[in-house]
């Protein structure tokens, strides 16, 4: 080391004294970059006012943290499946990476009256099912949005925030989370870096931009506050940061080619429900995936719905049409590129700009919701009966997106396949019968032998433990599958820990779905209690679900969330869910002696040590 170089260290062991030295070693790279720009603002305000140093006496506070430094900014999450999670870790790191000081939290663990202590609240929010909050973000939407909460709300006055949301354009209430955070915020006095970004199912471009044009407002923001030292020694934004990973190298722009081995129908004859298992080989994909993980189906639209949606608008199905650049036929673009099965809000509404119709009209206005159930696009068609050209279909119709699948296999028992159990989705409406896009295509379109492109959608928030912890898996119909994976897994590796699952279907004879795996399980001790509930089985009509089989069955529950139960529950949101949890409710009240807000914050406690687990839909 020359004298030259070694003169700065000198200089400073002279100044500041060498304890001080070691302490700012100790400091990481973004302490360090609001020290130096703490310093420089103090320099800047000794030049102006003459007040600050005392070039005669040199003193430096060694903390990065300062009544006079800004404060942090709060990036929150509202993540069901991880995606928003993902968001705001990328976000959280590209603050940090420009030297703006954030917290990262998920918003269960936000409460109400630490909102006004972020000079920012940057949200990412994905909306669940209709329009509800993922189940993390039940609490403080809540909160939020209710006038009991209003009340509560600390005052944001001289706050800022910003929201992204996660959704699908298909649903009538797109990314209804994120529009009531922001809203929440607003009402509240904070003001908004920017106007909210609703983000639909292909979201990374839009999510990477939010990441960095929330960055740069920030860093004006800090600036402006007298902040703007602390980002001095960082002139330009760093956009290097990933908002999604890659976990693989298939993914829904690049899936695998698999081979389907087996379709098979395990629904007896005379079920109400055509439910199937399927097989599909992965040799050579090297796709990895865990119990809990999804399969996504790149699936095509039935030729007779493309020939139906053709007819009705009297075009030729051979004709060339732009998409995305590239020129193909139309029959090809309606049958792997277009959302045919669901209606978009977006699209009617546009559809009823080129070719008004008062019926259509009315039903966007006060039935959307109910006519959604039971309807596709080519519905829509029969109703309005508009001209329109190619051109303007291709325009106004959706991107086709992959549809996901609980996986009910493990790695562990079939290396080379991945297993699904699916119903076949069949509803009928005053135009005809109309089908699942996937679950058509895979039970009725393909045959085995036959190739589908898939890739695997990593769900972190629903997992098994690590350890031995007893489990309770609640999983009414196809909600099971997640389940067969996880009993799977634990018997190849030899686990011990206890495992209960409750089971319900409408017939005994003809729903019991894996009813030879799971009487083996019983009977190798894998399982060690099942519970069933086939609800049309009564012989008095009472219909019994999974819920009541818990409340049956307190004592046990509770005796086992006691030893460290982890709780899951998989299937219908809309009201199995929601019973399952006021069931659960029910018994820690009862059995733990508690009063309801007790017992609700002792479900949040499960929740934040992730031993109530959801994977519903």
């Amino acid at each position: 080391m020359t004298a030259k170089e070694q003169q700065p260290h000198w200089l400073a062991s002279k100044l500041i004294g060498d304890e001080l030295i070691s302490k700012i070693k100790q400091l990481n790279a973004q302490e360090l970059s609001w020290l130096s720009g703490y310093c420089a603002g103090l320099l800047e305000s000794s030049d102006n006012t003459g007040v600050g140093i005392d070039s005669t006496k040199p003193s430096l506070s060694t903390s990065v943290t300062s009544e006079s430094a800004v404060k942090p900014a709060l990036v929150v999450y509202a993540s069901q499946t991880g995606n928003a999670q993902a968001v705001a870790e990328a976000l959280h790191q590209s603050l940090s990476t420009n030297g703006i000081e954030a917290v990262l939290k998920s918003t269960l663990d936000i409460k109400l009256k630490e909102l006004a202590s972020y000079s920012a609240i940057l949200i990412t929010a994905s909306t669940h099912g209709e329009g509800e909050p993922p189940d993390d973000a039940i609490e403080l939407h809540e909160a939020l949005i209710s006038k009991k909460g209003a009340k509560k709300r600390p005052s944001l006055e001289g706050v800022k925030h910003a929201v992204l949301g996660l959704g699908d354009s298909s649903y009538e209430f797109f990314c209804q989370t994120a529009k009531d955070f922001d809203k929440a915020l607003s009402d509240g006095g904070s003001v908004s870096l920017q106007a909210p970004v609703l983000c639909d199912v292909d979201y990374e471009d839009s999510a990477q931009e939010w990441v960095n044009q929330v960055t740069a407002s920030l860093k004006d923001y800090v600036t402006s506050l007298g902040g703007g030292s602390a980002n001095a020694a960082l002139s330009t934004i760093s956009t290097e940061t990933d908002v999604v990973p890659a976990a693989s190298i298939y993914d829904k722009n690049n899936p695998f080619t698999a081979t389907v081995e087996t379709i098979q129908r395990i629904t007896g004859q005379g079920s109400p429900k055509e439910t199937y298992h399927v097989e599909i080989d992965l040799t050579d994909s090297n796709i990895v995936y865990e119990p809990g993980d999804a399969l996504g189906i790149i699936a095509h639209n039935k030729a007779e719905l493309v020939s139906e949606v053709t007819d009705l608008l009297n075009l030729d199905a051979d004709s060339t049409v732009d998409y995305k650049g590239q020129g193909i036929t139309l029959q090809q673009f309606l049958t792997e590129k277009a959302e045919l099965t669901l209606v978009n809000k977006l699209s009617v509404k546009t559809l009823l700009e080129l070719s008004p119709s008062d019926e259509l009209q009315n039903i966007v206005d006060n039935e959307f919701g109910d006519f959604i159930e039971h309807h596709q696009f080519v519905d829509v068609l029969h109703i309005a009966k508009p001209t329109i050209n190619a051109k303007q279909l291709v325009e106004l119709l959706k991107p086709i997106k992959p549809r996901l699948y609980s996986i009910s296999s493990s790695l562990e028992e079939t290396p080379d396949e991945v297993h699904l159990t699916l119903n076949h989705v069949v509803s009928s409406n005053e135009f005809g019968q109309r089908y699942g896009l996937a679950s058509h295509f895979l039970t009725q379109g393909l045959e085995e032998g036959d190739e589908v492109s898939v890739f695997v959608e990593k769900n972190p928030k629903f997992k098994l433990p690590l350890a031995d912890e007893p489990v309770i898996m609640v999983g009414p119909g196809t909600g099971v599958a997640p389940f067969r994976s996880f009993l799977q897994h634990r018997e190849a590796l030899e686990n011990t820990g206890k495992n209960w699952l409750f089971f319900g279907n409408p017939y005994f004879n003809t729903d019991f779905l894996y009813q030879v795996e799971i009487q083996n399980y019983l009977k190798s001790g894998t399982l060690t209690k099942v519970d069933l509930a086939f609800s049309r089985d009564s012989e008095d009509g009472e219909k019994v679900y999974v819920q009541q089989k818990l409340l049956d069955n307190s004592a046990e529950v509770w005796q086992w969330l006691e030893q460290g139960a982890y709780f899951y529950v998989c299937g219908d949101m809309h009201r199995m869910a929601k019973d399952v949890e006021a069931a659960l409710l029910t018994i820690i009240q009862s059995q733990g002696g508690k009063d309801e807000e007790q017992a609700k914050q002792y479900l949040k406690q499960l929740k934040s040590d992730n031993r109530y687990q959801r994977d519903i839909y």
